[in-house]
């Protein structure tokens, strides 16, 4: 989680630990990590997934155990976004012909 994030929220609320082993946590934040029913300690509150999709949750075993499960899709959007108008740029320029003409030109 980027420092800059977590400034946003008083530091006296959470705790961030890496380890998993004896941590008691209240919620999960995970990526891609695939998530075992035994990574989830008793003291777990509720699990969330940065991105589209929960297939890397046991989404319905958390429910049997009352512990809510989120996603967050949209969350990339922005950089999506950014990403497909660079390449729009780049293939519409030209841009890697022209890199590639001066690094052959570079090269004699």
């Amino acid at each position: 989680i980027s420092p800059l994030g977590l400034a946003r929220f008083p530091s006296k609320n959470y705790e961030v630990k890496e380890d998993w082993e004896n941590n008691n946590a209240h919620a999960i934040l995970l990526r891609s990590h695939k998530l075992q029913e035994s990574e989830v300690d008793v003291s777990v509150r509720a699990i969330a997934r940065c991105g589209a999709g929960t297939n890397n949750v046991p989404v319905a075993r958390m429910s049997e155990l009352g512990i809510p499960v989120f996603n967050t899709p949209g969350a990339n959007a922005n950089a999506v976004k950014e990403l497909v108008i660079c390449g729009l740029f780049l293939g519409s320029r030209r841009l890697i012909a022209g890199i590639n003409h001066m690094t052959q030109l570079g090269e004699q």
